[in-house]
């Protein structure tokens, strides 16, 4: 006759414990990210976009930076891009500058203001995951003639056509520098992709060549959350393995009987 013999409590238990943790680990790994990031900054240095006599490309302390986060400047018309000969390279102004951020030396200038509006135009591909964007925040200067509104909008057809964000719109006062920052309800940018956000300036009041407006140091605030297909992968993992586990335990359990 044979005899079962236990599997030993001990080993038992560190098994499950190991299986446990794993599985923890591998669930932590695609659990949405809840801490806020700065996910764009964007101060006007490094190399210059042409034709345009600042860079605009996002730069550091952002989680994304690089050509991909290139702004794209519209004349009021998405796609239709702001006359270059209406911009020019002025000192850096300093508000809304996060911790980390580079030498602060670079603002975009804006002359002519009242031919056209300001649009300003921000790719965000989904490479990462979903942008749950709650702020969008900048550094302006108005010499009196410069715009007098902006307004944050939101594109879902990757920069073809823009809505405004409910209650974002914003009268700029007159001076020499200023911080503003637009709260978004939380949610409003999720399941959008690809998402363009614009910030579009009106109400310019000037067709001389003399400073008008100034721009600087864009943030755009929130988190990025992994997609829904991959927090689904990542649990399925999860279950896989501990199935996997649990069958391999079954089986170290029949080969020990005696």
């Amino acid at each position: 006759m044979r005899k079962f013999m236990r599997f030993p409590p001990r080993t038992l238990r560190f098994r499950s414990l190991l299986i446990l943790a794993g599985a923890l680990l591998l669930l932590a790994a695609f659990t949405p990210c809840a801490n806020a990031a700065l996910i764009r900054f964007y101060d006007m240095e490094g190399t210059d976009t042409p034709p345009y006599p600042v860079g605009l490309q996002s730069n550091t302390p952002a989680v994304e930076i690089g050509a991909a986060t290139t702004l794209f400047l519209d004349n009021g018309t998405p796609g239709s891009p702001y006359a270059a000969v209406r911009t020019s390279q002025e000192a850096g102004l300093p508000f809304n500058l996060p911790p980390g951020a580079g030498t602060n030396l670079t603002s975009l200038g804006i002359h002519r203001s009242g031919l056209t509006p300001l649009g300003v135009e921000i790719p965000m591909p989904s490479s990462q995951g979903i942008y749950d964007v709650t702020s969008v925040s900048f550094a302006y200067g108005a010499n009196g003639n410069g715009y007098a509104f902006v307004e944050v909008q939101i594109s879902s057809n990757g920069g073809l056509t823009f809505s405004t964000i409910a209650g974002t719109l914003v009268a700029l006062p007159t001076g020499p520098g200023f911080q503003v920052i637009i709260p978004i309800a939380s949610g409003t940018t999720l399941n959008i992709n690809p998402l363009v956000l614009r910030l579009l300036f009106t109400g310019g009041q000037s067709n001389g060549s003399d400073l008008q407006f100034q721009l600087d140091n864009i943030q755009i605030n929130g988190t990025i959350v992994p997609e829904p297909a991959t927090v689904a992968g990542g649990l399925l993992g999860v279950l896989g393995l501990c199935w996997h586990q649990r069958r391999r335990l079954l089986r170290s359990v029949r080969f020990r009987k005696a």
